[in-house]
């Protein structure tokens, strides 16, 4: 039977698409109809310049050589790589705790990526050389910059502290130089007083990397300003009480240092001391008093000084024929003395018996001023000047002259 449905053509035929139909089935039928025809895709996704954190004991060690970043490269499905990924989220590190000082070639580590991503670290293991740290004591020295105002000088800081420790890397402690303060001192006028950081500077003069502590100093420097000695002039007003009269005042600071701008203290050659009322002392003193300040001037060196007073009974002196002159006579005129007739007038003068005895008639002055009488005749004023601690008797009534004042034929 079989034989006959070989031979029969349409039997074979129907028999071939038979065998297709199931050769078909065979190959798709196990696959369902709504499964894709591919694989799911994977990217890869690369972060550079990735920060490398360094875990190991800094009290101890120094890292001298280490890359500071390296790169993470990311594979996985588009929607993991799509989260967003902040560097806040990860950290990329070498642990050091367990290494001493050398070189070594430490493996990379990492945390914090999301789950589903393959995470690769380019390189994988990096090379890092460890030293021991050492500390060592230093002076700290000032460096003025810039220059102070005209006239004005800078005295020697005043560094607290003076010493400072200084930690570095052993390879690093032979090229340390200075460990400094810059103070900038340009125009200053007054003293400074500042906190200022401290530098560490290679026998080159170049910056170092250190630990310093404590890492800033107190600066005070005194600054000076322009200054000259003179004398000092005391000043003396009134007369000593009736009675009584100045045997000697020995002024025991004659000489102060005055500070203040060069425009005040060059003007000056002598400085005027404080004022003295001769009318209230009667016995012995010794005073200390305060050196008055001038307008722009800063002070005054010594601010007190210091005198002794000595007072004694007073004694009187007539001298004769004191001659008067004439101040501020206008060109091309003359004075003709009416009384007195002989332009000379006596003066009873008071004083300690030693000024009295010393004195002389040349000492004493006796004058008109005529600079502002014009021609005719006046009855003007006789003026006097005494030496210091000599006092006259007229002062009820002053001494007066009648003159004429002519044109000079």
């Amino acid at each position: 039977m079989m034989d006959r449905l070989l031979r029969n053509n349409n039997a074979v035929k129907i028999v071939a698409l038979f065998l297709a139909i199931a050769l078909w089935f065979v190959v798709n039928g196990n696959e369902p109809s709504g499964a894709p025809k591919y694989n799911n895709p994977v990217e890869t996704y690369r972060i550079s310049e990735v920060s490398l954190t360094p875990k190991y004991d800094s009290n101890r060690l120094a890292i001298i050589k280490m890359p500071k970043t390296v790169t993470v490269e990311l594979k996985g499905a588009p929607s993991a790589l799509n989260k967003n990924i902040s560097p806040s989220d990860y950290e990329v590190y070498i642990d050091l705790t367990d290494f001493e000082k050398g070189a070594w070639k430490v493996p990379v580590h990492y945390s914090g990526f999301p789950s589903g991503l393959s995470v690769r670290v380019i390189p994988e293991k990096v090379d890092v050389v460890l030293e021991e740290k050492q500390t060592v004591e230093k002076d700290v020295i000032a460096q003025f910059v810039g220059d102070v105002a005209e006239g004005y000088s800078v005295g020697e800081a005043i560094l607290t502290p003076k010493r400072v420790h200084v930690t570095l890397p052993e390879s690093k402690i032979r090229e340390m130089g200075q460990v400094q303060v810059n103070i900038d001192i340009a125009s200053a006028r007054a003293g400074i007083e500042q906190t200022v950081p401290i530098r560490v500077l290679d026998k080159k003069g170049n910056p170092l990397e250190a630990e310093v502590n404590p890492a800033v100093v107190e600066v005070k420097i005194p600054v000076t300003s322009p200054n000259k000695q003179m004398p000092i002039k005391m000043s003396y007003v009134n007369e000593s009480p009736a009675g009584f009269s100045i045997e000697d005042i020995k002024v025991l600071t004659d000489k102060v240092t005055v500070y203040g701008p060069l425009e005040v203290i060059d003007k000056l050659n002598f400085y005027p001391g404080p004022e003295i009322d001769l009318a209230k002392i009667k016995e012995d003193r010794f005073m200390q008093l305060k050196v008055p300040l001038l307008p722009n001037v800063i002070k005054t060196e010594p601010d007190f000084i210091e005198l002794e007073i000595n007072i004694t009974s007073s004694t009187t002196r007539t001298f004769e024929d004191i001659p008067i002159s004439i101040n501020g006579l206008g060109d091309g005129l003359k004075v003709v003395f009416i009384s007195p007739e002989n332009g000379k007038m006596p003066l009873m003068v008071q004083g300690s018996v030693k000024h009295v005895n010393e004195l002389t008639k040349e000492d004493i002055q006796l004058y008109i001023d005529s600079s502002n009488l014009p021609p005719g005749e006046h009855e003007a004023p006789v003026l006097i000047n005494l030496p210091t601690f000599i006092s006259t008797m007229q002062e009820a009534q002053p001494l007066r002259a009648v003159i004429r004042i002519e044109k000079v034929e």
